[in-house]
């Protein structure tokens, strides 16, 4: 069964650095606005008041950027190959 392995690796590294994407990266409270930013670049912001608004920017990176965050953050994680042919 090791003929899918590269492939499942691969997933398996993808899964983690949109997991980690998904993660608080800061959070800054600034005249009544907290902001949350996370590690994929996209940052909420919420009025810290009664009724206040809500809203979400989305940078909404390329996969091979995030993953090359995630890399940079665990260099001792290995980059997922690419052209990784599936053996049907």
């Amino acid at each position: 069964m090791t003929e899918y392995k590269e492939s499942v690796e691969e997933r398996y590294k993808k899964l983690q650095a949109e997991k980690w994407g998904k993660q608080v990266k800061s959070i800054l409270g600034d005249k009544g606005i907290i902001e949350t930013r996370f590690n994929n670049g996209d940052v909420h912001y919420e009025e810290n008041k009664e009724g206040g608004k809500s809203w979400t920017v989305y940078k909404n990176l390329p996969k091979e950027t995030l993953l090359n965050r995630f890399f940079k953050r665990y260099p001792n994680s290995e980059p997922p190959r690419k052209n990784v042919l599936l053996k049907r």
